[in-house]
């Protein structure tokens, strides 16, 4: 049985709580995500997600709306052209919505990177161990020091993390799995869990293709990252515009296009199609929510990158708030007058921020603000979000609202 939830036009309300009282917007729930019960014994698909070919035995990205854009200059780079194991792929999505690679048993990847948030979690700093809910209602825990990224798209980051201290999917997913204040695993306990349990070890041989194996944690890893390069975004109303769909954008829309390209906004100079990131560090002088951070500075030890961060992709940026590592920017409306005003510069940054030179006032009119943030909202494309299980094979708890579960409307 499948149940589809859409989300969004909920009106924002204040929150206060004792354990959070920093996080004073609630974003509403903004993706529309499937839900659905798992086959029998959790037999793994063969089928490739949406927004991946099968061709050969593998899943490959679809490319159908980005050749022309990486024709009109894009990033000068090849693209990735992973080949993925339809059941590898499965694997991972199931470990990633299942608790029980957690310390604790009750926080699982899914959590900080939530459908209902586009895969970020709408929170301006994420709560990681000892936290109750999921989204910019949970509670409790600790308070983490940055945002979560959303994963759209990550199988092309060079660096992930905010300030890139690993770069490669394998490396970032270690992070949060053995932190002691995100997921507090560690390899040990994920193996023993895994191979106690008869689901997973039936799951792992399917996907593999050996019996009688041993679950290991860099199995688990590989899973996950298959999973998350999966995960991409390119079938947005830009792209079918880019390709020859010229009622696909409007006129306002055009308009910020052409604002976003221009020398004034320089906006295409650090998020050019098709990614829409330059994969670089940049110092645009956000203000950190308390203590400081210096970003980039901290992995190379250099003063130029004090407050650098990753710059991030704009795709489904409409869908991801709040903004920036520190998420003190709630809407796009806030993140383009920021830039307006100068960032950082115009901003109280602290003086010993090297600033990027293209962060400067810009002078954009009230109408090229809409234009641009109408621009921006073009650049949405959740075809590919993954199906979220009803429930996994340890049996644990999912990131699930049971009660608005049920009384949400859905369509059978």
């Amino acid at each position: 049985m499948k149940f589809w939830f859409v989300f969004g036009f909920i009106v924002s309300f204040v929150l206060f709580c004792n354990c959070s009282k920093e996080e004073s917007r609630i974003i509403p729930e903004q993706s529309k995500f499937e839900v659905v019960e798992p086959p029998l014994d959790f037999q793994l698909s063969s089928v490739c997600p949406p927004g991946l070919n099968f061709e050969k035995g593998f899943c490959v990205i679809d490319y159908r709306y980005v050749q022309s854009l990486e024709k009109n200059g894009g990033l000068g780079q090849t693209l990735a052209q992973v080949k993925l194991d339809p059941k590898v792929i499965d694997l991972g999505r199931y470990l990633f919505f299942d608790p029980i690679l957690s310390g604790d048993k009750q926080l699982s990847c899914a959590h900080c990177h939530h459908p209902a948030y586009s895969l970020s979690d709408g929170r301006k700093q994420s709560i990681g161990r000892d936290g109750v809910g999921y989204g910019p209602t949970r509670k409790n825990g600790v308070i983490l020091k940055r945002s979560a990224p959303s994963l759209w798209n990550v199988v092309y980051m060079k660096h992930l993390f905010w300030e890139g201290r690993a770069s490669n999917l394998e490396d970032q997913a270690e992070g949060p799995l053995y932190s002691p204040d995100e997921m507090a695993s560690s390899p040990e306990v994920i193996e023993s869990r895994l191979n106690e349990n008869s689901y997973y070890q039936k799951m792992f041989e399917q996907a593999y293709g050996k019996k009688r194996l041993k679950i290991s944690a860099s199995l688990v890893i590989d899973a996950l990252s298959a999973f998350e390069r999966s995960l991409v975004s390119f079938s947005s109303r830009f792209d079918k515009w880019s390709t020859g769909d010229k009622e696909a954008l409007n006129k306002e829309e055009l308009l910020g296009y052409n604002i976003f390209r221009s020398f004034v906004a320089r906006c295409a100079e650090c998020h050019p199609p098709p990614m829409f990131t330059n994969n670089v560090f940049a110092t645009i002088g956000v203000l950190d929510s308390k203590e400081r951070d210096f970003g980039r500075e901290t992995i190379t030890g250099q003063d130029l990158l004090r407050g650098a961060f990753r710059v991030p992709s704009l795709r489904n940026i409409a869908k991801t708030a709040p903004y920036m590592h520190a998420g003190n920017l709630n809407t796009l409306e806030d993140v383009v007058r920021f830039y307006n005003e100068g960032g950082g510069r115009g901003n109280g940054a602290p003086s010993d921020l090297r600033i990027h030179w293209h962060v400067r006032k810009m002078g954009l009119s009230e109408k090229e603000i809409s234009s641009l943030i109408s621009f921006l909202n073009t650049l949405t494309d959740e075809t590919s979000m993954p199906k979220f299980p009803k429930s996994v094979p340890s049996g644990l708890p999912v990131a699930l609202e049971i009660e608005s579960y049920h009384n949400r409307s859905s369509i059978k």
